[in-house]
C-alpha cells in the first residue's frame, strides 16, 4: 500500500508510547469547556499550540458547516507537515458516538480516508480507541492516528495525527508522549 511506512509507523509508535506513557519536558496545558476543566496534556518544548472555542467550520462542500468545540491545535516548529489536534466535543460521551463524530468530521480533516480496524488501548489510565488510515489533506498524500479517549465526566477527548508523506518522523516520539500524557481532571 502506498502508505504503508507512514500509516505503520505512526501507528506502531502510537502503540508502543501510549502504553508505556514515559515522562517528558514540556508545558501541561488545561482543556476547559464551560469554565470546567476537562483534561490535561503536555505539549512539548518547540510545539507550537494554537487554541481556538467554538466555532462553525465550513466542510469540502460549502454548504456544509459545523459548529465545532473549543481545539487545541499543534505543530512542531522545525519539522513541517506534521498537526496534532485536541478536542472535546459536546454531545460526545461515549465511543459509538466518538466513531461517528469522526466519520463526520474526516472529510474535514482527511479526504478519501481508508482506515485499518480500531485497537483497544489505554491512556492516562483511561479506556481510549485508535484508528489508523491513509487519505489525502490538501492535495498532498497523508497518514493519519485518530484517538478516542473516554472521560469519567460522560465526554470524550478526540485527539488527531496527521503527517504527510516525506515528513521527518523525529516528531513522533513527541506526539507519543504528548498523547499519553493526557489526564482527566476530574
Amino acid at each position: 500500500m502506498r502508505h504503508a511506512f507512514y500509516r505503520g509507523a505512526l501507528a506502531l509508535c502510537l502503540a508502543a508510547q501510549l502504553a508505556s506513557g514515559g515522562a517528558q519536558a514540556g508545558t501541561p496545558v488545561v482543556y476547559e469547556d464551560d469554565g470546567k476543566a476537562l483534561f490535561q496534556l503536555d505539549v512539548p518544548d518547540f510545539w507550537t499550540l494554537r487554541t481556538g472555542g467554538l466555532r462553525d467550520l465550513a466542510g469540502p462542500d460549502a454548504t456544509d458547516i459545523r459548529d465545532v468545540s473549543r481545539v487545541f491545535g499543534m505543530t512542531a516548529d522545525a519539522h513541517p507537515g506534521i498537526w496534532v489536534g485536541v478536542i472535546s466535543p459536546h454531545d460526545v460521551s461515549n465511543f459509538d458516538e466518538a466513531r461517528e463524530y469522526l466519520q463526520d468530521i474526516g472529510p474535514f480533516l482527511v479526504q478519501g480516508a481508508e482506515v485499518e480496524e480500531p485497537q483497544s488501548r489505554r491512556i492516562g489510565g483511561l479506556p481510549a480507541r485508535s484508528i489508523a488510515g491513509t487519505g489525502r489533506r490538501d492535495g498532498k498524500d497523508v497518514a493519519f492516528t485518530a484517538l478516542s479517549i473516554d472521560l469519567p465526566s460522560n465526554r470524550m477527548v478526540i485527539a488527531v495525527v496527521v503527517l504527510e508523506a516525506g515528513a521527518d518522523q523525529e516528531p513522533i516520539a513527541d506526539i507519543n508522549r504528548m498523547l499519553a500524557s493526557i489526564r482527566s481532571m476530574r
